[in-house]
């Protein structure tokens, strides 16, 4: 049997002294590195020069939240998992019929003053379900074990397909491969899974994909062959004005920065405005044109340390549901940010992503930021475990 249950007597404020520390400077570091970053990316565009203020206020609202999220035994998270992912879900149906259409897409609830993206808060809700499904589980190959997963995985995943916002749906692959990994499925299982998402995504790209999403990759592997000579050549020139254009001029900014940058608000490509979508799906290609080589590996250290940080919370953490929250918030981060900074250097078709903590966004922000409170919530707390997998 397995007790999770809220510890008597201890204050409720006696956590906040348990809380890894190192997670929070990391996560700090990395969210003044976004502000910054943000705000050289939208100082000379008024249209726009309000994102640094109003990323700022996201931050203290996700930091105010988080905060209280720490409080409370997280027990009181795993009880409302599925209401959680309920809810998720229905404001993702409820996508088509009550949100406007933004750049071609219907993915913004749209409030008095501001708007909600739903699917970055289903990829939290996703994380709990998926720890609530699996924590009783010794190895999760069966049925009950593995394929359920899946399809909790995939109902968001669908309808966020159907948005369209392919960056977004290609996020749950990673983060239930790696929650059923931690959870006890086989090798050979995470393989057959790797295996069939490979084969949907063929079948996706010949039949499901919309025209715009094909030609992004069409283009992307034409790139590959270019040189020199054909650089020049009217047909690739008709695709750096079109589906290359973005990546293009990505490429340019990351490979000009060289080792040191040019500066602060000083690139090219950001300030005279070649470069678009810079404070949120591009940010990275700022961070190289403006420090360099070496400010990209500053804050990519960042996101390694905030990513490994969590995955040595969930090393540490016996009972499983916390284990699994650390282990899905940690791939969920790192497989966010690897397909932004591949997406920037056009190591993958070009596809809309924002960089947790680091581009433009309320709801992005805000969920990162919620889904690390929920894991120094479950590294500040050692419950005891009375089941034979805790003490392996």
């Amino acid at each position: 049997m397995r007790t999770l249950l809220p510890r008597r007597g201890a204050g409720r404020f006696e956590v906040l002294r348990r809380v890894d520390g190192w997670l929070v400077l990391c996560t700090a570091a990395l969210a003044l590195c976004g502000l910054v970053f943000i705000g050289s990316a939208t100082r000379d565009d008024a249209l726009f020069a309000a994102q640094q203020t109003r990323q700022a206020l996201f931050l203290a609202c996700g930091a105010g939240v988080g905060f209280f999220l720490l409080l409370p035994h997280y027990v009181h998270v795993l009880r409302g998992a599925w209401v959680l992912y309920g809810v998720a879900v229905l404001a993702l149906a409820g996508l088509p019929w009550f949100a406007p259409i933004l750049n071609g897409a219907r993915r913004w609830y749209a409030l008095p003053g501001f708007s909600i993206q739903p699917s970055e808060f289903a990829k939290l809700a996703v994380v709990v379900a998926l720890a609530a499904l699996l924590r009783f589980k010794d190895r999760a190959r069966t049925f009950d074990g593995l394929v359920v997963p899946m399809l909790v995985a995939a109902v968001p995943a669908v309808l966020i397909l159907r948005q369209p916002d392919l960056g977004s749906a290609l996020v749950f692959g990673p983060v239930l491969l790696a929650m059923c990994y931690a959870a006890g499925a086989p090798a050979r299982s995470v393989l057959a899974v790797l295996g069939l998402g490979a084969a949907v995504a063929v079948v996706a790209y010949l039949v499901g994909l919309h025209a715009y999403q094909q030609e992004r990759v069409d283009v992307w592997l034409r790139h590959w062959g270019w040189t020199e000579e054909l650089l020049h050549t009217a047909k690739v020139r008709d695709d750096l004005r079109g589906a290359a254009y973005q990546p293009w001029q990505a490429l340019i900014a990351l490979g000009g920065g060289g080792l040191t940058g040019f500066g602060i608000g000083e690139g090219p490509q950001n300030r005279y405005d070649f470069l678009p979508y810079r404070s949120e799906d591009y940010v990275f290609a700022v961070v190289g044109e403006e420090v360099g080589w070496l400010g990209c590996l500053v804050v990519l250290g960042l996101v390694a340390g905030l990513v490994f940080g969590l995955l040595s919370l969930a090393m540490r953490t016996r009972e499983r549901f916390g284990r699994l929250c650390c282990v899905g918030v940690a791939t969920w981060i790192g497989a966010q940010s690897l397909c932004h900074v591949a997406v920037c250097g056009w190591l993958v078709p070009a596809t809309g992503l924002p960089m947790p903590l680091l581009s433009y966004g309320g709801s992005s922000t805000l969920a990162t930021l919620l889904g690390i409170a929920l894991c120094l919530n479950v590294g500040a707390r050692r419950e005891p475990i009375l089941a034979a997998d805790g003490y392996r």
